[in-house]
This record gives C-alpha cells, sequence and structure tokens, in this order.
C-alpha cells in the first residue's frame, strides 16, 4: 500500500466480511517451495505468478510496510500490497501502487486474467486469480491488506468496495512481461483439431451447390489460403446436408463425417496430405439420424475418443460417444442438456472456447445473439448458456466454425456473410470471443460455399 491501513480499516474490513455471505476466505495450508522458471524482470507465465502468490499465502504473513521476506529463492520483498504483487511477478524490487501502472497496460475488467491486477492508486492492489463464474460476474482474488495474507472468492465485481477501498477507485492492469500458458485442448487436443493437410494449421473446408468439397489451408495468424482445393478427387457431397471434421478413427488426421438426407451418416477417412478417401462408410448402423441437424464433434465426455452431438427437431441436444475407430455408439443419442431447449438455436459449433480442458457447444439464435453453454466434461453441458459477444449482431453470420485459427492457444469462432466475406472472431480464451470480425481471405467469395468445417 502507499500508506498504512489502520486499525479501524481492519475492523472494518473485517465487519464487511462478516456481514456477507457470499464472501469467501479460504485458508490455504500446504506450503510448498515454488520453482522459478522465470528471470527476476523477465516474462513469466500467469500459473507461475498465481503459484508464487499461493507461496506467500502459505506462509500466513504479518503485514508490515517497514518488513520484508524472502520468495522461494531467496529475493526479498516488502511485506505489503504492491510488495506482494510485486513478489508474484518476480520483479527486480518492490514497486508502489503509484508505480505499479508504469511496469504495466491497462485493460478492460472483462479481459482480466490469472495474474492481472485491480489497482487503486493511491491506496490498495489486488491480484486477480480467476472468474467464478461463466458471465464473470464473481471473481476470487489475493491480496495483502491486512494480516496475514488472504485468498478471496465469490467476490461481486460490482460489490461498492474490494477489501474497504470503493470499487471505482480500481483499474484492471496488465503486467506488461506476462504471459500465457500453453495451453493443451481438450484431451490432448489432436483429435478434435481440423487440420487436413498435417501442417499443424487449422484449415477450413466447405462444399459447392455442384457437390465438389474443397479446402482452404490455414495459413496460422487467423487467415487462409485464398483459393481452395478439392478435398475428395472423385466424389459428390451435394447430397450431403450436414458436416463436421474431426480425427474420427483415432489415426493423428483429420476425418470428414457427413449425414445424408435419408438419415445415413458416413465418414470419409483423411489421407493427411489435405484429400479424403473417395468412398464413405458407415459410422452408424441404420438411418436414424434424418433427424438430427447442426453436427458437432468433439471429446465430450472425456474418454478421449471424438464423439458426435446434434439438435432433433425438438429440440433436444444429443450426442453419440465415439468408439474410436470411425463408428459411434449405435444406441440413441445421449442427452447433453437436463433443462432447456436448443430448438431455436440456428447455427451451433464446438470447441473449449473457455479454456478449461472441456469441450464446450457455442450457438447462434436468429435475433443474433451468440451464446456458450460450457462442456461438464462427462458428455452434458450447463443448463444455461451465456452470450459470448459483448457487442455485435451474429444474426448476418452463417455456417459457424471453430478452431483455433490464429495459433494463440485460444478457440476463434469464424463465419461467412451474405455478400461472400469470412470473417473470424479471435477468442479471448475465457468464453468470449472479440467484438468484431476480421477478414480471413484476402481475396475470393465464399458466398457459393456452405456446410463449413
Amino acid at each position: 500500500m502507499s500508506s498504512k491501513v489502520s486499525k479501524l480499516v481492519r475492523i472494518a474490513l473485517a465487519a464487511s466480511i462478516a456481514a456477507s455471505g457470499a464472501v469467501a476466505v479460504t485458508a490455504f495450508t500446504t506450503t510448498a517451495a515454488v520453482a522459478a522458471t522465470s528471470a527476476v524482470d523477465g516474462q513469466i507465465t500467469r500459473s507461475e505468478v498465481i503459484a508464487r502468490a499461493q507461496y506467500w499465502l502459505d506462509k500466513g504473513l504479518t503485514y508490515n510496510q517497514g518488513g520484508s521476506y524472502p520468495d522461494s529463492s531467496g529475493r526479498n520483498y516488502r511485506t505489503d500490497c504492491s510488495g506482494y504483487v510485486s513478489m508474484a511477478w518476480h520483479l527486480g524490487t518492490s514497486l508502489t501502487t503509484q508505480s505499479l501502472p508504469g511496469y504495466s497496460t491497462e485493460i478492460s475488467r472483462a479481459d482480466l486474467k490469472p495474474g492481472d491486477i485491480l489497482n487503486s492508486f493511491y491506496d490498495h492492489v489486488i491480484l486477480f486469480e480467476k472468474w467464478d463464474d461463466a458471465a464473470h460476474t464473481k471473481f476470487s482474488y489475493y491480496s495483502f491488506g491486512s494480516t496475514p495474507v488472504k485468498h478471496y472468492s465469490n467476490i461481486s465485481i460490482n460489490a461498492a468496495t474490494f477489501d474497504s477501498h470503493p470499487n471505482g477507485d480500481y483499474k484492471a492492469f496488465r503486467y506488461k512481461k506476462i504471459v500465457d500458458d500453453a495451453v493443451t485442448p481438450p484431451n490432448g487436443g489432436a483429435a478434435s483439431r481440423v487440420d487436413f493437410n498435417g501442417d499443424g494449421k487449422v484449415d477450413i473446408a466447405g462444399k459447392l451447390s455442384d457437390g465438389q468439397l474443397l479446402m482452404w489451408a490455414g495459413n496460422g495468424n487467423g487467415t487462409a489460403s485464398t483459393s481452395g482445393y478439392s478435398l475428395v478427387p472423385s466424389g459428390n457431397f451435394g447430397s450431403v446436408t450436414d458436416m463436421v471434421a474431426a480425427d474420427f478413427n483415432g489415426d493423428g488426421k483429420t476425418d470428414v463425417a457427413g449425414k445424408f438426407s435419408d438419415g445415413q451418416l458416413l465418414m470419409w477417412a483423411g489421407n493427411g496430405n489435405g484429400t479424403a478417401s473417395a468412398s464413405g462408410y458407415a459410422m452408424w448402423p441404420g438411418t436414424g439420424f434424418g433427424a438430427v441437424s447442426g453436427l458437432l464433434a468433439a471429446d465430450f465426455n472425456g474418454d478421449g475418443k471424438v464423439d458426435i452431438a446434434g439438435k432433433t427437431s425438438d429440440g433436444q441436444l444429443l450426442m453419440w460417444p465415439g468408439n474410436g475407430n470411425g463408428t459411434v455408439n449405435g444406441a440413441a443419442g445421449n442427452t447433453m442438456l437436463t433443462s432447456g431447449n436448443f430448438g431455436s438455436v440456428t447455427d451451433m459449433v464446438s470447441a473449449d472456447f473457455n479454456n478449461d480442458g472441456k469441450a464446450d457447444v457455442g450457438g447462434k439464435f436468429s435475433d443474433g445473439q451468440l451464446l456458450m453453454w460450457a462442456g461438464n466434461g462427462s458428455g452434458t453441458v450447463s443448463t444455461s448458456g451465456y452470450s459470448m459477444l459483448a457487442s455485435g449482431n451474429f444474426a448476418p453470420v452463417s455456417d459457424l466454425v471453430a478452431g483455433d485459427f490464429n495459433n494463440d492457444g485460444k478457440a476463434d469462432v469464424a463465419g461467412k456473410l451474405s455478400d461472400g466475406q469470412l470473417l473470424m472472431w479471435a477468442g479471448n480464451g475465457n468464453g468470449t470471443v472479440s467484438t468484431s470480425g476480421y477478414s480471413m481471405l484476402a481475396s475470393g467469395n465464399f458466398a457459393p460455399v456452405s456446410g463449413l468445417i
């Protein structure tokens, strides 16, 4: 802090906490050495920042602006709020609430991630740990505003005060040298990644009205090649009404699955070079997929095999578990949604949008809303969806497709407009996407392309 916290303030803080049933103060008792993978004043991952914060929390330190305490490597930091953040960020010196912004970039609260801070310039700073709900209305944080270091959870982002200081005094900042941790998509991610040509970049495919199935190679920076080439040298996809892509047979190559109006579900095996087998074979006995639309592919139940999901005309969201050999379970689909109705969802996509290692479902409504239902990792999703878009309208966007197109470890959403533009909305890694889309295609027109995968 920039000034001492008086006994009166500490008493008020304790009273405030006691009066609020929504506030949880977590005490951790396990003390573990934190291996520093970062250098002093160097790049540091978010997970290391949180681990360093936890290290002092476990020590139960006494607040003292005139005192100091070492991190796990022996470097001393001042034992107050800004000294605590300086230690967590692995800085070379203990900063103050006035000097922390000079090492940081101001961000919106909606963009807060683990290791960022909420800083009250003249009074106090707290270290953001995580959002506690999908709607980003409650969060957890670390604070050294009294004795000992505290960890708070389930705090409303709209609370009147944080640690007895007015909410409005705090601004969100991000350390300039903090970096996101490397993200492993659900269950290794390779099975759900749409990479037809095996170059490690996410591609896009779609069909033309004459039945051709074409692929546009991803460049790994959020753009795709200007022209598409044939994925299936022979064969006609004109009769395929819904398509989805993933590694269904477990050979490490991206396959294509599609259903016909007669209810057949077929798979075309990927060759790993940007082409697929000339003929498809049945993934499911019978012709019961006729009533299923909006196909999705991901490992929804966490068994390491790619499943297929879709909605029925009565609004149910069902899942058919994958067997890992290019087929899905022959039984009726399992319900993914215990309550709610997907009948009004016009386009669906699946990916791990909130980076929790579980496959989620996104969908748009005719009124332009884009919502996400968080996956539970057990073959089900949350009963209610929340908005993925802070502002904007997805009503003019069709043929949604998801993937990490810009290779930043976060799932993005792409789609086409009626004028043929192919746009991408970058994922933020927290279940939301950027408010505006940008062009993935330097030239060309996607208006004749449908069924994007």
